[in-house]
């Protein structure tokens, strides 16, 4: 299978990856490739929104669109429903619901930015669109082309050095992981080959600014992390001054060698913390923050595959559990290993 091939079914299916890390341009290749199935945006009244039986969305100037999971939480949001609960299909019929959202419309006095795009060359035979966000009007994305074509104007030839490990794509937001071709041994006894390089999270869709956080990988298994306290570039998508966004990144890059030493340092440090009972400090550690304590078990199934009582042995548990997890909730955990090695290493 070519690089491609593997990046495209990474973007359309975000469980699988390209760990083994593929070009920038193939990567930008894809991104060019869904930003042209977009739609234009249309700032429309709340008013002239209508919902029909067939659950899709009539946009002025974009027809009918169905709707994602994240712009339907969106929806229930503005409207005010818990939507499950308040349309689950075996208490209120089509015609009710479509009724019932309009007339929460008809009251909602402002306007709202829709984004969407045209479907998918393999999703053919829906007529409808996709409606992927509602958000406010004054709402100026930053999407992934912009940032690709940012990127390759700052590093310019050196962009070539790096290879990307990942791509993943939801309804809600984007990751890609590159990483230098150069890698830094942090073994003791054996060889254990580390590579420096940094993370893109962004959505175009309004669940998340743009950032740019160091990002370390591990050859031996693969496994992310995000250095601690290493949020190097964020950018909130609002109308701003463009000019600024450029010398920005390339401050922000010009950060990235001091930023991989100190992580460096803490991975080689956390190898000489010994954790006295490591299920239990996974545990504990695990249960004070609600967006991972729901992930400990397959932490704790990690950590008993590749068992080491050491600091470093214990976050390579979160982050080997992190890369079985959804894109959002794997970057989560990874971020969270990341403060937490930072909170222990010297």
């Amino acid at each position: 299978m070519s690089a491609a091939a593997v990046l495209s079914e990474t973007v359309t299916r975000p469980k699988q990856n390209i760990d083994r890390g593929v070009p920038f341009e193939v990567v930008r290749e894809e991104v060019e490739r869904r930003a042209a199935l977009a739609l234009p945006d249309q700032v429309v009244e709340a008013s002239d929104l209508r919902a029909t039986e067939l659950g899709e969305i009539e946009v002025p100037n974009l027809g009918m669109l169905n709707l994602t999971d994240w712009s339907r939480g969106q929806l229930a949001s503005l409207l005010g429903v818990r939507w499950p609960r308040w349309f689950s299909g075996d208490l209120v019929a089509p015609d009710e619901q479509a009724e019932e959202i309009n007339r929460r419309f008809s009251r909602i006095v402002g306007q709202f930015r829709i984004r969407a795009r045209r479907y998918e060359p393999e999703e053919r035979g829906l007529e409808a669109g996709v409606l992927r966000a509602f958000v406010g009007p004054a709402y100026a994305p930053t999407d992934d082309r912009e940032v690709f074509d940012r990127l390759a104007r700052t590093l310019g030839p050196r962009i070539q050095e790096l290879r990307f490990v990942r791509a993943s794509v939801t309804d809600s937001s984007s990751q890609y992981a590159a990483v230098s071709s150069e890698s830094v041994d942090l073994g003791v006894r054996v060889p254990d080959g580390h590579k420096n390089g940094f993370l893109i999270a962004n959505s175009e869709v309004g669940a998340r600014a743009l950032s740019i956080q160091v990002f370390v990988q591990r050859l031996v298994c693969l496994n992310g992390l995000v250095i601690s306290d290493s949020r190097i570039f964020y950018w909130v998508h609002r109308a701003r001054r463009v000019n600024a966004f450029e010398p920005k990144l390339r401050a922000a890059l010009s950060l990235l060698p001091d930023k991989w030493q100190a992580g460096i340092r803490l991975l080689q440090a956390a190898r000489a913390i010994e954790i006295a009972t490591p299920e239990d400090h996974i545990r504990a550690a695990l249960a004070t923050v609600p967006t991972v304590k729901k992930h400990v078990d397959a932490v704790l199934a990690a950590f008993a595959a590749e068992p080491d009582g050491t600091l470093f042995g214990v976050t390579q548990a979160m982050t080997s559990a992190a890369r079985g997890l959804p894109p959002e909730d794997r970057l989560a955990l990874e971020e969270f290993a990341g403060r937490h090695l930072g909170s222990m290493a010297p």
